[in-house]
């Protein structure tokens, strides 16, 4: 009898050969932090992170500011925000046809809209229906409406996606193309107004500033415990703080079944959380260390009910692993679906699929320069 490893190694390698799963390589993926007590100024705390081949931080949310504030426990740490931004449309061209009001001199961000034929300016991670521009030839260009609301860094990314990006005007001609094509509702166009910019170029509408103070560059005031940020002397002393990676970790304390936690990530992320080296693990194990997350969590980790080999979702083999006492769950006494357990050293276990849990999403960084 051929023994049942060699035959589901078989099975993999078939199905691998046929396209229907693929294993990846390890690499720097999911957002790892390093932090160093010693203080210095901003260009020179840039330079420390470069040579580490990381970046300064950029804040998305609210969860972003509070991990700081936990994970530093110092007074201040730089931020990679600094007051550089010249205004162009998404897709480069200068900014020269203008139909907006907006004032960004105090420290906002806001992104442009059109609503009922008329230019609107609100903040950038508001949810609105989008306007993608989407080159189909030479001297071919289609305007299309996009019947999904996302913020304005979440639009933009859609419709690159698409091989296009968001519409950008040039003239009064494009302004009424663009109104007539919106059919008198309200979307995104390709317009942030912004005097600050991510030195990672990270595409974020997080602006949450404490008291008011001068200072071209920004730290995040962790003492306070709370999600603000404030302007600072590039030339003053603050702490090192520098991240690496290119993928958020989202816990989301929703109480789902798998399959509601898959639907949930695909729709408002990128997808259920996928660990699939020891760097993703350190990651995974770094952020919920510093965030209030009950297990366990739900992963896409899932258990083929035929072959019986566990995978990513729907389509990856899973090649690393860090399962609870070293032991894969085997069939027939498995249950199919993944957890991983803060209460179990961060190992992963079986869990039956339609248990409620909170989960984990994954979602990709967004940049202003791809």
């Amino acid at each position: 009898m051929i023994p049942t490893m060699t035959v589901r190694m078989t099975l993999v390698l078939l199905l691998l050969c046929l396209g229907f799963v693929h294993f990846t390589f390890p690499s720097t993926r999911l957002r790892h932090f390093s932090f160093a007590e010693d203080k210095e100024k901003w260009g020179d705390s840039l330079t420390r992170c470069k040579q580490k081949n990381e970046s300064a931080v950029t804040l998305y949310d609210d969860e972003d500011a509070k991990f700081t504030a936990n994970f530093t426990y110092t007074e201040t740490v730089w931020l990679g925000l600094r007051k550089v931004r010249n205004i162009t449309w998404s897709n480069g061209r200068p900014f020269t046809f203008n139909k907006s009001s907006v004032d960004v001199t105090n420290g906002t961000q806001r992104c442009q809209a059109i609503e009922r034929n008329t230019w609107k300016d609100y903040n950038c991670s508001r949810l609105e229906y989008f306007m993608c521009e989407l080159f189909w030839g030479p001297n071919i260009t289609n305007y299309t409406l996009v019947g999904i609301k996302k913020t304005w860094c979440q639009a933009r990314e859609h419709c690159r996606n698409l091989h296009g990006d968001l519409v950008s005007i040039s003239n009064d001609v494009q302004n009424n193309q663009v109104i007539e094509k919106g059919n008198n509702g309200s979307f995104w166009i390709g317009l942030m107004h912004d005097e600050w910019e991510w030195e990672d170029k990270g595409c974020s509408s997080f602006r949450k500033w404490t008291e008011e103070q001068p200072g071209n560059c920004t730290v995040h005031p962790t003492y306070k415990l709370a999600p603000e940020m404030q302007r600072f002397d590039c030339m003053s002393n603050a702490n090192l703080f520098c991240s690496r990676g290119h993928v958020r970790i989202k816990v989301i304390k929703i109480e789902s079944t798998w399959e509601q936690a898959f639907d949930y990530c695909k729709a408002k992320h990128t997808r259920l959380l996928w660990i699939e080296n020891v760097e993703d693990q350190n990651a995974v194990v770094q952020w919920l260390n510093h965030t209030q997350a009950d297990g366990p969590l739900w992963i896409g980790l899932r258990q083929s009910r035929v072959f019986g080999f566990w995978i990513w979702t729907s389509d990856r083999v899973v090649g690393y692993s860090n399962w609870k006492d070293n032991t894969q769950p085997e069939l027939p006494l498995s249950n199919h679906c993944g957890v991983i357990k803060k209460s179990d050293n961060y190992t992963w276990s079986d869990e039956n699929c339609l248990v409620p849990l909170h989960f984990l999403c994954e979602e990709e960084i967004y940049f202003m320069d791809d």
